[in-house]
């Protein structure tokens, strides 16, 4: 036998002070009772019978609080095994950490509104394995393929502009992270890769690592932060204070627009989707529906042990013992 909930069994230690609280309330009632009658007439006021009665109806309660204490625990016994298959898709998500997600065209930035609204469609997937790779001028996968989401999205709550020292946007390079972070294709994971970044790409090799994707069988889903308008990137100093914009070359205030073509581009390029945030963040909603239809596959299976909840058995003995603390109250009554 094992108890589902074992703290719960601390609760005996109460029966004592219960026990305690019944000595004391008879105690008092025969204090009351030697006050207005002597030994004699006592003893046939309340004679031992009935004296054996009120000690049963404590006992009885006693037992019934006591059943009612392990029904509490969830006693269980009675095992049986099952496996139990785990499916889903495998998704990395690629957050662009760099310095031009800090612009606020999109509120409160890009980047704050991008990390919690990634969080919210963490949160409501599924058995699906999620990885988690943060880029700029370079990347790093910050969190393997896990279906750990409390990790992720703790994560990405501290995803920041200072984790990385090479500034820009490198597309290429976040998606080559992210095909090393999948690891070996066993032909049989459906793969995607969400890309969210505003799109202003610095690198090289758009067109052959789309080509990379495809043979991979990867889809890639394109989230474009910001807004074609654009903003100015604010600078900050080390302690976190905002000192102005950031400047060109020429020293005006340089300004960060979405740039769409390369994320339309390899989202076409792999049959998946773009989707543009725009001033109201991302729409989740469609996202998680555009998840929800690609074809779960089985990646893992497990045994685990079930066991027969048996907390029925005290709780039936305790209406029992109740009933019949009532029974003896009443015959008790009868007889007087």
């Amino acid at each position: 036998m094992r108890f589902a909930v074992p703290e719960m069994l601390w609760l005996f230690w109460l029966l004592p002070l219960v026990w305690l609280a019944f000595w004391s309330a008879s105690r008092a009632a025969a204090r009351r009772l030697a006050r207005f009658a002597k030994p004699d007439r006592l003893r046939e006021l309340a004679p031992p019978p009935a004296a054996r009665r009120g000690r049963l109806r404590a006992a009885a309660r006693l037992l019934a609080l006591s059943c009612v204490i392990l029904a509490l625990g969830r006693p269980q016994w009675g095992a049986s095994e099952m496996e139990v298959e785990q499916a889903g898709i495998d998704l990395i998500i690629a957050l662009d950490i760099s310095r031009s997600m800090m612009a606020q065209d999109v509120k409160p930035d890009r980047l704050t509104r991008a990390k919690g609204e990634i969080s919210e469609l963490v949160e409501s997937l599924r058995g699906d394995r999620v990885g988690l790779v943060f880029f700029a001028g370079g990347a790093f996968a910050q969190c393997p393929l896990t279906t750990d989401y409390g990790a992720i999205r703790l994560f990405l709550s501290q995803a920041d502009p200072s984790m990385i020292g090479s500034q820009g946007t490198d597309l290429a390079v976040a998606l080559n992270t992210c095909l090393e972070l999948f690891g070996q294709d066993d032909g049989n994971t459906h793969r995607v890769i969400l890309l969210v970044t505003d799109g202003e790409d610095f690198g090289q090799g758009i067109e052959e690592i789309s080509d990379g994707l495809r043979r991979a069988g990867i889809t890639l889903y394109a989230i474009g932060m910001g807004t074609t308008e654009g903003a100015p990137i604010p600078e900050f100093s080390d302690a976190g204070v905002r000192q102005g914009f950031v400047r060109d070359r020429e020293g005006n205030v340089a300004i960060s627009r979405l740039a769409e073509a390369p994320l339309i581009q390899l989202s076409r390029a792999t049959e998946g989707i773009y989707i543009r945030a725009g001033s109201r963040g991302i729409d989740i909603e469609r996202l998680a529906a555009e998840l929800d239809a690609l074809e779960d596959t089985k990646y893992a299976a497990k045994r685990i042990t079930s066991y027969e909840e048996r907390a029925i058995f005290p709780l039936l003995l305790g209406m029992v013992l109740l009933l019949s603390e009532l029974a003896l109250r009443d015959r008790g009554r009868a007889l007087a």
